[in-house]
């Protein structure tokens, strides 16, 4: 057979493949059926306490091909605004100037997409109150101490250093832009080393409660249904928070 005619052959069965027929004598290829069940991040993040008290809600749903539906709840309350996410699917928020759901709250989500319908579930965690030393010197580590919270299964601290105006690196004005501090643990305390603050000035944050699966490799989420994905909710009031001032070397 010339190649000309292996060529035809060729082309002949792919033409067969495409218009949906396989012959006794033409064996198809074993085609893996697309995985299309749609990924969602969705969270609650709450706090209350002096006056700034407010729920904000998220779900993201991404999907190959990406949804043209989102139509999100938690607990029966719609998450009303809903636009792309990014160019990566779509998402609904939620934002309100109350504490919608308190500590100890079981918050249900539903979500519905061009996939089908998918849930999740759990409980609102309460806050963690804060132990941190008033100040410490450049050089020393920072060690920040909790109690273990009722319904939290970890625990993300956020915070940023601000650099004093007498901040100086070899002789000359230091960078005054403020550095990120971030940790999430199981654990009730976290440790910032030394290396983790570099300049004199003051560390500002909080330690926010989570409800949900742990993030982590092979992590297996909490959304079932039309879709899978994780579901958490956040929590901190006003003992959360914590400020340090960083001093130079005495």
């Amino acid at each position: 057979m010339t190649r000309r005619a292996i060529s035809f052959t060729a082309v002949a069965a792919v033409a067969v493949l495409l218009a949906g027929g396989c012959s006794d004598d033409l064996i198809c290829p074993e085609v893996e059926p697309a995985d299309t069940t749609p990924y969602i991040r969705a969270f609650v993040a709450q706090r209350s306490g002096s006056g700034d008290e407010s729920t904000h809600a998220e779900v993201a749903c991404t999907a190959d091909p990406l949804p043209s539906l989102l139509i999100a709840f938690v607990n029966g309350r719609t998450l009303p605004d809903v636009g792309p996410s990014d160019g990566l699917g779509l998402l609904a928020v939620l934002d309100d100037d109350t504490v919608l759901w308190q500590p100890g709250t079981l918050c249900s989500l539903e979500v519905t997409t061009d996939y089908g319908y998918a849930t999740a579930a759990a409980v609102m965690p309460a806050a963690a109150a804060v132990t941190a030393p008033a100040g410490i010197s450049l050089g020393d580590s920072l060690r920040l101490v909790w109690g273990s919270v009722t319904g939290a299964d970890y625990y993300e601290v956020s915070a940023i250093l601000v650099p004093d105006a007498s901040a100086t690196m070899w002789g000359f004005p230091g960078n005054r832009d403020t550095l990120a501090l971030s940790a999430t643990t199981r654990e009730t305390f976290a440790v910032f080393l030394p290396g983790s603050l570099t300049s004199t000035g003051v560390v500002s944050g909080f330690v926010e409660t989570v409800a949900g699966p742990f993030p982590e490799g092979g992590a297996v989420g909490n959304v079932s249904g039309d879709g899978w994905g994780f579901f958490t909710l956040r929590y901190l009031d006003p003992e959360s928070a914590f400020d340090v001032v960083v001093s130079a070397v005495p």
